[in-house]
């Protein structure tokens, strides 16, 4: 028999996409997670506190996402409840579902949240969640059941879960439905109808399985696009909310004298639980965040007694998300972020960090290179550069002054021979270059130079 899951022990995150800059738009998204929150945190469905029920409208990038649910899967201690509305896009050479986020577009799959990752961050090895419910409402959303999450043991076995249910909106094959003039989603507005106005005939709470057979029966009944669920260990009996069909047993009569007591005691008894709780939900954010400090400055002082990587030619690249650019002082305050859309100049590699070049001259440190985009190996390099010119590393036979770039030709550096420096772009028979210290000027003499 389902027991309803404690929501004073629980977490949600509701993440939607509805606005989009290459894909179409889809309004009834912004609608969902309202609904969808309204009625998670309503006492009379399951009653989730309002701070345990996040809601994530428009995510700027993948990253947010997979941090907010693995800090979630962290603090929850008995069901963790996720939730995506949204673009859902397949990659053409691995059949993968992606998420869409708000930049996505169906040529680069790498804009999108892989599902994969999402399922990893449910198996952060912190995780307390005891059991874990995935709903997808999105196009092709059936393709998650095809990945290990639904395939194998291992999220019961690795996460410490007790079951694991994953709802989709669709078959593998199939879209998702949003249609045009109603206020949800296709499958999002049958299962907040199911949670707020019960489900005729299902048992009380509402389980996972009673759920889906409702909500199947629902929408063959309108010939729309049928929902899809997998369930491992006691996973279908997970319960998050309670059926508003079946009439609540009322407690036997009280006397006055008692009554007020009863109701004072448990009213404290769950506002000790709710203090408690977030209490915890406090240690483990402080927890998290050293954690991430204390990797941070890891990462950073090797790379700061790291030599540089011989042979490393410059180049140019973007990143995937947000990333910062910590200092080479060694101070775990970012000097600046890399954003997606802008090209940078890698000018060293010190061990698995890139010494990386701002516009404006300064130098930091790129710890996190993963997934980043190489300017040099694609078509993307011609909008480093339209002349296609590629940095290089160079030295002068004899001491040679670099000037200014404002025109007025006024001496600002020498460059000595034995030392190598940076030439970042060509004009004409002139190298604009760059010294070790970060000053960048214009080599007028570049006869007999030696490149590197």
């Amino acid at each position: 028999m389902a027991v309803l899951s404690d929501p004073a022990y629980s977490e949600a995150v509701l993440v939607g996409v509805h606005d989009y800059a290459e894909l179409e738009n889809l309004p009834a998204v912004s609608r969902n997670l309202e609904g969808l929150r309204k009625a998670l945190t309503d006492p009379a469905v399951w009653g989730l506190p309002s701070w345990a029920c996040t809601v994530i409208s428009q995510p700027d990038s993948a990253g947010l996402v997979l941090d907010t649910v693995r800090e979630k899967a962290r603090l929850a201690r008995d069901t963790l409840l996720i939730y995506y509305a949204g673009h859902g896009l397949t990659d053409p050479h691995t059949d993968e579902l992606y998420l869409a986020m708000p930049n996505s577009d169906r040529e680069r799959e790498y804009t999108s949240l892989r599902y994969e990752y999402l399922r990893r961050a449910v198996l952060d090895p912190l995780a307390g969640a005891q059991r874990t419910v995935v709903i997808l409402d999105c196009c092709y959303s059936g393709r998650a059941l095809l990945g290990r999450m639904s395939a194998s043991v291992q999220i019961a076995d690795q996460a410490v879960v007790e079951g694991t249910c994953l709802l989709t909106a669709s078959a593998e094959t199939r879209p998702a439905l949003s249609p045009p003039g109603e206020k949800y989603t296709a499958f999002t507005g049958e299962l907040i109808t199911a949670l707020t106005k019960g489900a005729q005939g299902m048992p009380e709470p509402l389980d996972m399985d009673s759920l889906y057979r409702h909500l199947h029966l629902r929408l063959a009944s309108k010939s729309r696009p049928l929902p899809q669920q997998r369930n491992r260990n006691a996973g279908g009996l997970i319960a998050i909310s309670r059926n508003r069909t079946v009439p609540r047993v009322a407690a036997p009569p009280s006397s006055p004298d008692q009554l007020l007591p009863n109701l004072q005691e448990s009213e404290a008894e769950k506002r000790l639980a709710q203090i408690e709780s977030h209490i915890e939900h406090l240690r483990l954010e402080a927890q998290r965040r050293a954690q991430e400090t204390l990797e941070t400055a890891q990462r950073l002082a090797d790379a700061v007694v790291a030599f540089p990587q011989p042979g490393f030619e410059p180049i140019w690249f973007a990143v995937p998300t947000k990333r910062p650019l910590m200092g080479n002082d060694g101070s775990l305050t970012p000097m600046a972020e890399l954003a997606p859309g802008i090209w940078y100049l890698a000018v060293e590699r010190r061990g698995k960090a890139l010494l990386t070049q701002l516009q404006d001259g300064r130098r930091g440190f790129l710890l996190n290179a993963n997934g980043i985009q190489l300017g040099d190996t694609d078509a993307d390099a011609a909008e480093v550069a339209e002349s296609g010119f590629e940095p290089f590393w160079f030295a002068v036979p004899m001491v040679r002054e670099i000037f200014s770039e404002d025109g007025l030709l006024k001496p600002i550096a020498e460059l000595i021979p034995g030392t190598w420096y940076l030439a970042v772009e060509q004009q004409g028979d002139t190298l604009a270059t760059q010294t070790p210290d970060g000053h960048r000027g214009l080599l007028l003499d570049t006869q007999g130079i030696q490149r590197g």
